[in-house]
């Protein structure tokens, strides 16, 4: 028994001595990586700021279309960038820089702030108030389909989506598609409709089609070259299973972006569908993203769609029928462009 309890004694010291010496090879070895290596690319402003230009420059899709020469925009915001720069210094900087991209699809993002450019829509008009919508038009008697909120508006069937960022499932859109049966017609109000999905723009607007259609093009980057591109035909499948293609009316206003910009140009390939209010607020890039070494966050607009009629969506789609909700009809709980759409159904019907 002793004997057993001295050799594991042995062993133990034996396995110390060893890690020791170990550890010492190690630590050195360790040291003059660190020193090889050089700075931490995380403490570096001139590599953030760098990084974030380089990035930009070669995965940003409207350069030409916007017509900014990033070039120059580097020779102008580089000399601000130095050595031991306070990180919100830093920030603010290179905000201003993608600012100048005129892009709400571009962000940069810390733990102290989010970059982002919102002029598309802070200098139009409103055009919405769903509190109007809830007090004056549901008045408590909507349903929820899924991510819809359904009416009946004297048999015009109401539904307001707000974001494509909550799913849309085949149950929900069966659940709409019978109940369009007997009605006068369809309203999807999108109105402040942010974005979120293109797949459930596309599942929602697969409801309204029975051919296959062109929708439009897609512009996918290849290569780090401004127009480095590669050209995609988007089409809508019809669903399978049962369809609407009776008369709708698509709400928009500045503030329906992104997916919704994609949505509203997936439905503007249909004969069915009239747009009323104003002109979406674009996002026709889909966002790349990029981490950066110091724990920041990059996105920038990687690709851009154009309609069949070759024409870009970034800046947005006009609506055929161009209306404002005045001040005096929201005072009485009118809301215009809602009303608008309800009566051209009913001419229609």
């Amino acid at each position: 028994m002793k004997k057993l309890i001295t050799c594991r004694i042995k062993k133990i010291l034996l396995y110390a001595v060893s890690f020791m010496a170990i550890t010492a090879i190690i630590t050195p070895i360790q040291s003059c990586e660190k020193l090889l290596m050089g700075p931490d690319a995380q403490d570096d402003p001139v590599a953030i700021f760098e990084e974030i230009w380089d990035f930009t420059d070669k995965h940003y899709s409207f350069f030409e279309y916007k017509g900014i020469d990033w070039n120059n925009i580097y020779n102008r915001y580089r000399p601000g960038v130095t050595e031991n720069m306070d990180p919100v210094r830093l920030f603010d900087l290179c905000a201003s820089m993608l600012y100048e991209l005129r892009d709400g699809h571009v962000n940069l993002v810390s733990s102290f702030d989010r970059s982002r450019y919102w002029e598309w829509y802070l200098d139009s008009p409103e055009n919405f108030s769903y509190p109007l919508i809830e007090r004056n038009y549901f008045k408590g008697s909507q349903r929820f389909i899924g991510p819809l909120e359904f009416a009946d508006l004297n048999n015009i069937i109401y539904i307001y989506y707000g974001s494509f960022a909550n799913p849309i499932s085949k149950n929900n859109l069966d659940i709409l598609i019978a109940n369009l049966e007997t009605s006068n017609g369809l309203i999807i109000d999108v109105r402040n409709n942010g974005g979120g999905s293109t797949e459930n723009a596309k599942r929602l607007a697969s409801r309204f089609t029975d051919e296959r259609t062109l929708a439009g093009y897609n512009y996918v980057k290849t290569g780090p070259g401004h127009n480095h591109f590669r050209k995609q035909e988007i089409y809508i499948e019809p669903h399978e299973g049962k369809r609407y293609t009776g008369n709708i009316a698509v709400l928009t206003n500045r503030r329906s972006y992104s997916a919704t910009t994609y949505f509203t140009q997936y439905m503007n390939a249909l004969p069915n569908v009239t747009f009323v209010g104003d002109t979406t607020g674009g996002g026709g890039g889909m966002p790349a993203f990029h981490d950066l070494p110091n724990g920041w966050l990059l996105r920038v607009s990687s690709s851009r769609f154009y309609s069949p009629q070759n024409v870009n969506i970034e800046s947005g789609i006009p609506p055929h029928i161009q209306i404002d909700m005045s001040k005096e009809s929201k005072a009485e709980g009118r809301d215009d462009i809602l009303e608008t759409a309800i009566e051209l159904l009913l001419e229609k019907k």
